[in-house]
Parts: structure tokens; sequence; C-alpha cells
């Protein structure tokens, strides 16, 4: 089963509703979008209406597309999510902020906030404010001179029960789980914009944030050399 649509796939999920959204790649219209509503609204996920909703639409997207659903990034409209706020200050007083000095603060900042969430997953890590010389930043210039430097930073993080859950049922499609999205993240970086929560969550995932550090597995990650210096291995 093969073509050559090129597609990404997202499943946005939330207390009142359920979307399946298939778009392509390139232009990125929709190609296949399905959406159900949730009676109830329901302080936890009802995992078997999950389910459910994927066996209805899995293969009408399959038959659609010719071609087989292999991941599905995941967008989460809900409360359980919880932020962490963290803010490091640079101890050398280097006279030039380099990269090396930014990396130990984002590395620094991530093994502290891992060491107070057992159980819990980073999904979004964030510079929300740089403070060089007591004056804030919003984006930072590598190699400025600076007598102090210190960064705020917000982990939003998820149960990993949840995420676990949702691996499972996925895994029943042969599908696996991409990228997780908080929607309250994304509409607030975006609320200036008229786009699609979709449209959203490819941006953020493809990195238009510059100061969302993207956690990459190691084993995975292959870049380039000119590689940002926000991409931390986990």
């Amino acid at each position: 089963m093969s073509n050559d649509v090129n597609f990404e796939a997202y499943l946005f999920i939330s207390p009142q509703k359920m979307i399946i959204s298939i778009n392509d790649s390139i232009n990125f219209k929709t190609i296949y979008q399905n959406e159900v509503l949730i009676d109830v609204e329901l302080r936890e996920f009802n995992y078997e209406k999950v389910d459910s909703f994927l066996d209805k639409n899995i293969f009408l997207i399959e038959k659609t597309l010719k071609k087989f659903v292999k991941k599905i990034d995941l967008i989460i409209d809900s409360n359980v999510f919880f932020s962490v706020l963290i803010s490091l200050k640079n101890k050398n007083y280097d006279e030039v902020i380099t990269q090396k000095t930014l990396d130990y603060l984002l590395k620094e900042a991530k093994s502290q906030c891992q060491e107070t969430i057992h159980g819990k997953k980073i999904i979004h890590m964030i510079i929300d404010n740089y403070l060089m010389n007591n004056k804030d930043f919003k984006f930072l210039t590598l190699d400025d001179k600076c007598n102090s430097f210190s960064i705020d930073l917000r982990f939003i993080c998820l149960s990993e029960h949840i995420i676990k859950n949702f691996e499972k049922i996925l895994n029943k499609y042969q599908i696996s789980l991409g990228k997780i999205v908080n929607a309250e993240y994304i509409k607030k970086y975006f609320e200036n914009y008229t786009i699609d929560t979709f449209n959203m969550a490819n941006r953020i995932i493809n990195g238009c944030n510059k100061n969302e550090v993207r956690i990459v597995t190691k084993k995975y990650k292959i870049k380039g050399i000119f590689e940002r210096f926000f991409d931390l291995f986990s």
C-alpha cells in the first residue's frame, strides 16, 4: 500500500471532542478530517472512546491515502498538564555569553526539573526570559558581552501514565505516538494569528518558537554541523 502522498497525522483530544486530521506535508491542505463530540465532559480521558474513534477512522484514512499511517502527533487540550518554573544564573560571570554557557544552563535546568517530576515527562521546555546586565530580553544573541546573565524557563509536563495509555491504543493499529503538544500553549503563542490548531501544532513541532528547547532522543538524532543550539539530548 503506497502512493506519492506525503502527509502529517494529528489527533486532537479535549474533554468536549476528538478530531483526527490528515494534512498534506507540503501545502498543509486537509486531506481527511473527522470530528466527534463527547456527550459528557470528563475530567479524565475515556480511552475506550479514543480507541473506538480511531477504529472507525484509521481504515478509512488508509483507504483514502492508499498508504499506512505510521505516526500520529497528539494535541491535548486539557488541564492534565502542569508547569515547572526554573530560573538559573550563570555562575562563571564570563564577559561573553557563548553557546557553551547557554547549553550548560539549559542542561542544568532540565536536570533539576527531572529530579522533581517523578512519573512525569517534559513535553515542552520554553525559555520565557533572558536577563542580561539586569535587563530583560525575549531573544538572545550569542557572543554578546555581559557581566551578569540568567534565564527563566518553563517546563510543561505530562504524566507518563497518560502517555503510555495513548501509546498502547495506537500500537493496536501499528501506529507510533509522535510529538505531544499542549493546546493551551500553542493557542497562546499564536493568539494574534488566524490559523487552525493543526497548523499551529505543525509549526511548533517544526521549531517556529525559537525559544523552545527541543529535547531529542540521542539514538535518533541526525543533525548537520549548523544545528540550532536549542536541541538537547534526552
